[in-house]
């Protein structure tokens, strides 16, 4: 279906767009430096000094023009989670996925955010407490050959089948250490070695359905996988479910989930209406008194400049700073490029903003059309033919 591929494209473009500018928090070097196209720059550490600025900084060593920041590259694990699912949303999948891309051996080289650190510990963490747990279990085995058989069960859990029923999976671990020895076989040893390693296997399986999601931050690594996830879902009975999975598997709270699905409702009308006024009406409808409020303010001063607004309401990383800032960007702006072009020219965590402007403008417009998002930007991308393959994976299962 042509609107994922036009969702994608959307975020991933005017993330690669945002990065040369990325967290300089001095609205007039940006405006200076990038002139009137302040798209697709190489970042310049020089724009970073000396820059009294609140929290200016530079984390993308070695980028050019083209390439994308953290954000872009979680929703390319999204994405990449999704098509492992077969255009489902799968907890472990995801995690997988995640821990492939970001954690330690992984292909991802860059910054590395407070969600990411706090995920890959906890993920880390919860299975070192579930092992730790299951060591506890007494069947008369030495410490020694406890230690044997942890590590037999951590190699077949490479090997699980979600296909299978749990039972099932413990038999083929069964059988698995079965054949690992028949010199000398004893029986009982046979039977306590089998147990012990049922029940490890079972603890841990157990332990994987707790999130890892950061419970203390609401910054927008939150909602930045989240327009695969909406396009895939938008017609789902499961959308509102999906959404706050796909929002707690990286931060675990209230507030990020009370703002993603503002988002997630601003994205989805903008796909079914491609109506820009409507998205800004669903925004309003189904956020919170607080949310509420920060909208209609936003609002209020309409016909001020959108920098003057981002001022106001902060333009640091955190999600009820952006919103308001895109509410009034959307109730501007009538095409992608001057979209992009204004969040860049607002400043700070332009690019976590980025996500969702570039994904709701081309859900309104397309890609390749007047008002949408320029083939000419999408070619600037420096991974956009193995993003476009990647695309076109998830694509068959909408």
């Amino acid at each position: 279906m042509k609107i994922v591929e036009d969702i994608i494209w959307g975020s991933i473009v005017a993330d690669a767009a945002s990065m040369g500018f990325h967290w300089l928090y001095d609205q007039s070097r940006i405006a200076k430096a990038g002139g009137q196209e302040p798209e697709f720059h190489d970042p310049d550490p020089s724009l970073y000094e000396l820059n009294f600025q609140q929290d200016s900084t530079f984390v993308h060593h070695g980028k050019k023009a083209g390439d994308i920041t953290q954000y872009a590259d979680q929703l390319l694990v999204m994405v990449t989670a999704l098509v492992n699912g077969e255009g489902h949303l799968n907890q472990e999948a995801y995690e997988k996925e995640f821990a492939h891309v970001f954690g330690p051996g992984g292909p991802y080289v860059g910054y590395i955010d407070r969600p990411t650190e706090v995920v890959l510990y906890n993920l880390k963490k919860r299975e070192r407490d579930a092992y730790k747990k299951a060591r506890a279990f007494e069947v008369g085995l030495t410490q020694e050959e406890k230690g044997v058989l942890e590590d037999e069960v951590m190699v077949k859990f490479k090997f699980y089948d979600e296909t299978l029923t749990l039972e099932e999976n413990l038999d083929l671990l069964d059988r698995w250490i079965h054949i690992k020895q028949e010199f000398n076989r004893d029986v009982e040893k046979d039977r306590k070695r089998m147990a012990y390693c049922r029940n490890m296997f079972s603890v841990v399986l157990e332990s994987k359905r707790y999130l890892c999601g950061d419970v203390g931050d609401d910054q927008f690594p939150a909602i930045a996988k989240l327009p695969p996830v909406i396009a895939i879902y938008h017609e789902s009975d499961q959308f509102d479910e999906m959404v706050e999975l796909a929002t707690r598997l990286t931060n675990n709270n209230a507030i990020s989930v009370s703002y993603a699905k503002v988002y997630a409702e601003m994205l989805r009308t903008a796909i079914v209406t491609k109506n820009k006024d409507l998205v800004i009406e669903a925004a309003k409808n189904h956020a919170n008194s607080e949310i509420r409020q920060s909208i209609d303010a936003a609002l209020e001063m309409i016909d001020e400049e959108n920098t003057a607004v981002a001022e106001y309401f902060g333009t640091s990383c955190h999600l009820p700073y952006g919103l308001p800032q895109n509410i009034h960007l959307i109730a501007n702006c009538d095409n992608y490029v001057d979209a992009v072009r204004m969040n860049i020219l607002a400043a700070g965590d332009n690019a976590g903003r980025s996500i969702m402007i570039g994904a709701i403008y081309a859900a309104l417009y397309g890609v390749g059309t007047a008002s949408g998002v320029p083939n000419e930007w999408v070619e600037k991308v420096t991974r956009h033919t193995e993003i476009a393959h990647l695309i076109q994976k998830l694509s068959k299962f909408s």
